[in-house]
């Protein structure tokens, strides 16, 4: 897939290099070679999905959890925050060496700002994508300048993280409960959306089956409850 991706040009380009991107994608024949390559590489993303994401991220999540149980479970003097990390970094420096202890923050940090910049760089793409999309509709272009928009939306979100820390939000449990009431409302979003296309866009044979429909029924519902149960919750307190 990522051979035949096209690619956004690097922000200091001259216009000439303005991109021509397909954004709304391409259709292709719906014959039987393409039905049967289609079962492929759905067969294939499927078993990606399930070793790279769900074993493995199932596996690292278990044996970080063990790892912090190990080392620091039932400590009075145990730290919250950021601190947590911290404080765990260092008593595995004190059950085997110091070289452990650094050894391990050195991998969190690196597992951190890997993880924080593939969801800032994501969602600054899908973000830059569809208001190329709206200007195309409106101005009736080939091209526009889409890594402007990529890089706009990249460094708003920077700087909305250091507005953060400036006005002094940096507990990670808060972070977490508010990044996760905005993914909720987001995933409500697009699972609602996601449904709608397969369901009015895609040919009857590349459509999900009716027990990924029930599925995705079910956690659009999911998230919707949960969204609506935040929000009235949020508007109770201030009201309080």
């Amino acid at each position: 897939m990522g051979k035949y991706a096209q690619r956004i040009a690097g922000l200091f380009q001259n216009k000439k290099s303005l991109e021509n991107i397909r954004l709304e994608g391409v259709s292709f024949k719906n014959d039987e070679e393409a039905r049967k390559n289609f079962s492929v590489w759905w067969k294939r993303i499927s078993i990606e999905h399930a070793l790279v994401f769900w074993f493995i991220g199932a596996l690292s999540i278990l044996l970080l959890m063990l790892l912090s149980f190990v080392t620091t479970f039932g400590i009075t003097e145990n730290a919250q925050g950021i601190q947590f990390i911290l404080h765990e970094g260092a008593r595995i420096g004190l059950m085997l060496t110091p070289a452990f202890g650094t050894a391990f923050l050195f991998v969190v940090t690196v597992m951190l700002f890997q993880t924080q910049l593939g969801v800032m760089d994501s969602t600054s793409r899908i973000m830059a994508e569809n208001t190329a999309i709206i200007s195309l509709k409106r101005k009736k272009e080939n091209s526009l300048p889409l890594s402007k928009y990529y890089f706009s939306f990249l460094w708003l979100q920077i700087a909305f993280g250091i507005l953060l820390f400036l006005l002094g939000i940096s507990e990670p449990k808060t972070l977490l409960v508010l990044g996760a009431c905005l993914n909720a409302v987001a995933m409500f979003v697009h699972i609602g959306l996601v449904f709608v296309l397969n369901y009015r866009s895609l040919p009857k044979f590349f459509q999900a089956p009716l027990w990924r429909k029930i599925l995705l029924g079910i956690i659009f519902i999911f998230f919707g409850f949960f969204s609506v149960l935040v929000l009235f919750d949020q508007i109770f307190k201030v009201l309080q």
